[in-house]
């Protein structure tokens, strides 16, 4: 396998063109992922994207780097096209991320599928605690949710959401409220967003300072939606999981938040009941 990573020639795109778009939208697709172009324009404007192409110039593989605060940069979207597998091109192309978060001299950090946890422990990842995807399936048509014209405090959700990660990620939060289609619910207790994927709503973060309050704000998030819904949950939230059960959730995979380095994460982790997903951390 060494060699053939070694023969492989993994490019840093310079920016978006329609040709790379459709081509990156491809591998999510037969990846059966969820990521919107919306999502690849954020990794494309704050931090890096890493593609691989075949002969024709089709891009066959991908990666990307994106940076929360000074210190530490999250890996994610390590695809390779089906026909293409086999042929340690999704090694590359981490590794080639992984010299990136290397070389700013920051923590890498990443959410691992259980195949690639196997992958990324061999190079001195270490698990941090384990996530499931829950999912609920697309509802009859009901009474549509409340939409508030009030616009949120975009500071106030981005430092609690600093709080509970350990590390700032104000522009990510800002691209996730500036598009038409996310909904943000509020209260006491915390926030919940809600956007768009490919192929369900994706709710979070949802942080919440108690179980109960991230039960009503996930009550909230899913009235009026009929599509089908992900939330990505710590598997320390046991009372949180039996909710979404009662809302009609299911487990549907589960993921490894790991870290690269010495310097973990000092967030307030409790308040996480739901993450951003495992391409944001």
């Amino acid at each position: 396998m060494a060699n053939t990573e070694a023969a492989v020639r993994v490019e840093t795109l310079e920016s978006l063109t329609p040709a790379v778009q459709a081509g990156l939208d491809a591998l999510v697709l037969q990846s059966g992922w969820n990521q919107t172009p919306q999502d690849w324009a954020i990794f494309s404007r704050e931090g890096t994207t890493c593609v691989v192409r075949d002969a024709q110039g089709q891009i066959i593989a991908s990666g990307a780097v994106l940076p929360h605060g000074p210190q530490v940069s999250w890996i994610s979207m390590i695809l390779v096209a089906p026909d293409a597998r086999g042929r340690g091109l999704g090694s590359a192309v981490f590794l080639h991320c992984l010299d990136l978060v290397r070389a700013a001299e920051r923590t890498a950090y990443l959410d691992a599928t259980p195949d690639g946890q196997r992958l990324y422990s061999q190079f001195g990842f270490s698990p941090v605690y384990g996530l499931t995807r829950w999912q609920r399936a697309a509802q009859p048509q009901s009474r549509s949710a409340a939409r508030s014209t009030q616009l949120p405090d975009a500071k106030a959700l981005a430092a609690l959401d600093a709080e509970a990660l350990g590390a700032p990620r104000p522009a990510l939060l800002a691209d996730f409220l500036a598009r038409p289609d996310t909904r943000c619910v509020r209260s006491t207790e915390g926030f919940a967003i809600v956007r768009r994927g490919r192929i369900a709503h994706q709710i979070g973060p949802l942080l919440a300072l108690h179980e109960a309050g991230a039960a009503e704000l996930m009550t909230r998030a899913i009235q009026g939606l009929t599509e089908p819904v992900f939330i990505d949950v710590p598997d320390a939230r046991t009372v949180f999981a039996r909710q979404l059960r009662d809302a009609g959730f299911t487990p549907q995979r589960s993921f490894m938040r790991m870290g690269l380095g010495d310097q973990p994460l000092q967030g307030q982790t409790h308040f996480i009941h739901a993450i951003a997903g495992p391409e944001f951390g």
